[in-house]
């Protein structure tokens, strides 16, 4: 129960500071204490992308994937709500008018590629484990976000864009075109890092 809470409130507040500021630091920042939390007792991830590729490296169990899963997803949908009620209108994840297709895809690709691959050496395997591993990783989320969001929005995480999607479409938004890009690509990101990882660290 403490390992889903805490995946289930770190990925709450995650979307909830995404939503309300969409300000690459708070987003990091947050990370980098959440992950400081929990770790004494836990492994956080608060992105499917993350845990996808720790299934991927083996550093995970198929049945510890799902367990982050239950917690990630209800958690992000309950921040998306959280910022739906305070706004009124929910925040809108969508790419820029000038971003193409290809250039969108790419961004999400590319960009939770190199978070999750520094994810991964930051925090597997333990015993390697730098004591300002969280910082490290919290400050990548702020540099991938400056970079992508005024292209591509605040993505990179499946289940926060899912939810920012789901509430926009309830207010008639037309975010959904795009939720495909956000689901599929920071998975494609995270299995690239996954690859590139167990690369790194043959023995």
């Amino acid at each position: 129960m403490p390992k889903f809470f805490t995946e289930f409130i770190g990925t709450f507040l995650i979307t909830i500071v995404a939503g309300i500021s969409a300000n690459p630091f708070a987003i990091g920042l947050l990370l980098a204490a959440m992950i400081y939390i929990a770790i004494d007792f836990s492994v956080p991830h608060f992105n499917p992308a993350v845990s996808m590729a720790a299934l991927m490296t083996g550093d995970i169990t198929l049945n510890e994937f799902t367990s982050y899963l239950s917690a990630q997803i209800p958690g992000a949908f309950t921040g998306g709500l959280f910022v739906w009620w305070l706004s009124g209108t929910g925040f809108v994840s969508e790419p820029a008018q000038s971003t193409g297709a290809f250039e969108f895809i790419t961004i999400e690709v590319l960009f939770s590629f190199l978070f999750v691959w520094v994810f991964l050496a930051m925090i597997y395997p333990s015993r390697r484990r730098n004591p300002i591993f969280g910082l490290v990783i919290g400050l990548t989320l702020t540099g991938c976000y400056m970079i992508t969001e005024p292209l591509s929005g605040p993505g990179l995480n499946p289940v926060m864009s899912s939810s920012f999607v789901f509430f926009d479409w309830i207010n008639n938004g037309y975010s959904y075109y795009y939720l495909p890009v956000y689901i599929l690509a920071p998975l494609v990101g995270g299995l690239g890092a996954a690859f590139a990882h167990k690369k790194m660290n043959i023995e």
